[in-house]
């Protein structure tokens, strides 16, 4: 038996949702999809496999609301990125000057979104999110840090695509 490497990118330089949960614990992640996601429908049926896929995860953790909240944040989150790759798909846009930076934009939502869900699955909790969230978007401060956070997580994305720009050059193709 010859199991996947788990970790192919750090998690911290994966700005792409669906990257994010194919690297992510690999050889989990094929056993996974192989018996519940595939079954389910796979991509014929992507939110429905995808919320099931989550609870699933989420139940193997912990009977817990807070993680039953996490599976179904991250199956919702997903979205997103779904609907971006298919109106601006980059075999159509991605040779356009300004797609790099929506691209990066989008995976600044990404990014927000996937630390959303583990905040409130492994930390807060719905009602500590709804607090941050709260202090976050009422007070002067609160918009300040998320304009900076935004704008470090943006430059954060460029060095990533630069990254994978490098790989690509390279011949390395990590498959997430």
């Amino acid at each position: 038996m010859d199991p996947p490497e788990n970790m192919v990118r750090c998690v911290a330089n994966n700005y792409s949702t669906l990257g994010f949960w194919r690297s992510w614990h690999r050889s989990y992640n094929l056993w996974v999809v192989r018996y519940i996601y595939i079954p389910l429908g796979g991509s014929k049926r992507t939110i429905l496999a995808t919320t099931m896929v989550f609870t699933f995860v989420a139940l193997w953790h912990d009977l817990s609301f807070k993680l039953l909240a996490w599976g179904w944040l991250v199956s919702m989150f997903i979205i997103p990125e779904l609907v971006g790759r298919a109106l601006l798909p980059a075999s159509k846009f991605g040779h356009n000057w300004w797609y790099r930076h929506v691209a990066a934009a989008g995976g600044v939502v990404n990014v927000l979104l996937m630390m959303s869900a583990n905040l409130v699955g492994f930390v807060l909790g719905l009602d500590g999110m709804k607090h941050l969230v709260h202090e976050l978007m009422s007070t002067a401060h609160g918009w300040a840090f998320t304009a900076f956070a935004c704008a470090c997580l943006f430059v954060g994305v460029q060095v990533m695509f630069e990254y994978r720009e490098e790989e690509a050059r390279r011949g390395i193709d990590r498959r997430c």
